[in-house]
């Protein structure tokens, strides 16, 4: 698979085993991990064969291998109602490819390595559907990488809060809001997510999500 990194109006390819996306996408997008705790690429952050592929099999795992997860004010639980998946063998070279591994290192500052358990595909149906405030685990999922495949919403109107990641400074939502982030279709976001809180508001009639979410443990 072929990651790409957007500058300006030039897209510059990263094969297996190299990571050299061009200096400036670099710069930006460690800025941004360091600024506000989390990168954003794209679209179009892969090629267009790359992010086919995640997505059909993404839909295929929704039909044979997925669960509902649903929590609602429930003691020691995140507030949920989403749709997950396990990851399939695309996804699973994706995350472990030198390439996206030595990207994260080179934003993020860690060396990371796949967390197969904490990872999965995640799917945002309708209205309602939503993902709570919360930090990742630490040691399941210092980083996340999060590619968003498909989003859609009602003709005639612009996403609202439902396809946002909202993400704070601290590990809490009464802390500074940060930054908000639109579920746009072959977008990717660095996330440090065991630090600093976030969350996704309800989804609104019309709008759909899914996506590739990705957990990294430090290496270091």
């Amino acid at each position: 698979m072929t990651f790409l990194a957007a500058s300006f109006t030039e897209t510059h390819s990263v094969a297996d085993g190299n990571a050299d996306i061009d200096t400036m996408t670099m710069a930006r997008l460690r800025l941004e991990f360091e600024d506000r705790g989390a990168a954003v690429l794209g679209p179009s952050a892969l090629a267009s064969d790359a992010h086919q592929a995640l997505l059909d099999e993404a839909l295929a795992q929704r039909r044979h291998a997925s669960w509902s997860l649903f929590a609602e004010q429930c003691p020691g639980e995140i507030s949920q109602n989403n749709l997950r998946a396990h990851l399939g063998p695309q996804a699973r070279s994706f995350l472990s490819s030198p390439a996206i591994q030595a990207s994260l290192r080179a934003v993020t500052g860690h060396r990371l390595a796949p967390s197969w358990s904490a990872s999965c595909y995640t799917y945002y149906d309708g209205p309602g559907q939503h993902m709570g405030e919360h930090c990742d685990k630490w040691d399941a999922c210092r980083i996340a990488l999060l590619v968003y495949l498909q989003t859609t919403w009602a003709s005639r109107s612009q996403p609202t809060e439902g396809l946002q990641l909202h993400v704070f400074r601290g590990d809490n939502a009464t802390s500074e809001l940060l930054v908000r982030i639109t579920a746009l279709s072959n977008r990717i976001v660095i996330l440090n997510g065991a630090e600093q809180a976030h969350l996704r508001p309800a989804l609104a009639e019309g709008e759909h999500m899914t996506m590739l979410a990705g957990c990294y443990h430090l290496t270091d």
